[in-house]
């Protein structure tokens, strides 16, 4: 907690930071500064005529002071004061220490920005990691409400979590065990990157029970195009497609080639030309892909495949599982394309 000093109209103030806002600005009111916070310099170089003084004892609170420059307010001040004391003190001052920010307002801005992930082309994962665990049980937990947070307060949450939030205490009917032991929860996330925590407070007002959930909005996100019918499933790719994509892939390429030596119009069928392929070769992939996806679906008994060579014959012939509803003559039997 840093301490601030201030004299104004023969009236003296004396008061530490963090401070909720209302109260700050009274405190202020009392001797004679009816100004808002972002208009109290924290120097003695201004217009109102107030003299103000800094005490600084912890290590973080002398981080945080020497920071401070001319025209920093006492507005930016008790934000900045108000993140650190929400995260846990040993890694803020870490954080603080190592950080090159040289006003307050950019250490603020530095210390509520999420970390960029270094770029790699191997796969991340952002999750907790437990010191020799002895063992993982994992368990049913049912999302009765999500809520997204501005990433302060997400900030806050993660590092405090035995803190009383009015999100919590406003939903505590969504947290509950039920006679199967299955967790109702909420989903709280952060709305900048995404991340959450599964909250079940079981009657209290701080998140009594909580696990980390990477990608938690993506998982809303997901989860609600389910329930709309909007997702669209994809079969997994056949080795048609896998030739069909190569060729498409090669043709683009080739153009490109060509367009930077000066070629400006192509056609297809010279570019598949130039690589060997024709129109027969694509549509005979795209007969023995259709044909692939067509044997995954279900109520379809057979699918056959006639040479593309054969006068007067079918593509593809398909034939239909009957269903037992059906009468006799509503039956579907063969169906050629």
């Amino acid at each position: 907690m840093i301490g601030i000093l201030i004299k104004n109209n023969e009236k003296t103030l004396f008061t530490g930071l963090p401070k909720e806002t209302e109260k700050l600005e009274k405190q202020l009111a009392g001797i004679g500064l009816n100004v808002p916070l972002q208009e109290v310099n924290l120097s003695n170089h201004n217009d109102i005529g107030y003299e103000l003084e800094i005490y600084a004892q912890s290590q973080i609170d002398m981080e945080v002071a020497s920071r401070i420059i001319l025209h920093d307010n006492i507005g930016q001040l008790n934000d900045l004061m108000l993140y650190i004391s929400q995260g846990d003190s040993d890694k803020m001052n870490d954080r603080i220490c190592e950080s090159h920010a040289e006003t307050i307002s950019d250490l603020y801005s530095e210390l509520t920005t999420p970390p960029e992930i270094e770029t790699t082309d191997k796969l991340v994962i952002r999750t907790t990691m437990n010191y020799k665990a002895n063992f993982y049980e994992p368990a049913d937990c049912i999302v009765e409400k999500a809520i997204a947070i501005p990433h302060e307060e997400y900030s806050a949450l993660i590092n405090i979590t035995d803190n009383c939030y009015d999100f919590i205490a406003d939903n505590q009917e969504c947290m509950y065990y039920d006679k199967d032991n299955n967790s109702h929860c909420l989903l709280i996330y952060d709305e900048a990157s995404g991340d959450g925590l599964l909250i079940n407070a079981d009657g209290c007002n701080f998140a009594k029970y909580s696990a980390f959930v990477p990608h938690a909005k993506e998982m809303i996100e997901q989860h609600d195009l389910e329930l709309s019918g909007l997702k669209n499933v994809k079969a997994p790719i056949t080795e048609s497609e896998k030739r069909l994509l190569d060729i498409i892939s090669s043709a683009a390429d080739r153009i490109a080639t060509f367009a930077h030596i000066g070629q400006r119009e192509f056609t297809i069928e010279d570019v598949l030309n130039e690589l060997d392929c024709d129109y027969h070769d694509i549509k005979r992939m795209i007969r023995d892909s259709a044909a692939e996806i067509l044997k995954e679906k279900t109520n379809i008994s057979a699918v056959e495949v006639s040479d593309l060579d054969l006068p007067f014959q079918p593509d593809i012939t398909v034939t239909i599982t009957e269903n037992q509803d059906m009468t006799a003559d509503e039956g579907l039997g063969g169906i050629s394309f």
